[in-house]
């Protein structure tokens, strides 16, 4: 994990039962039991 404001956004998301909203899910991967959606498409 490169940034630790992603580590700590990450580990809330965990906590609280909550699904991580992003485009950057390759920094969030690495946290076990995160659940992550993209709703941004590229075209």
């Amino acid at each position: 994990m490169h940034d630790e404001f992603d580590l700590l956004i990450g580990i809330t998301a965990v906590e609280n039962k909550l699904t991580l909203v992003t485009d950057n899910a390759k920094d969030f991967k690495l946290i076990d039991g995160i659940q992550m959606e993209n709703w941004f498409k590229r075209a």
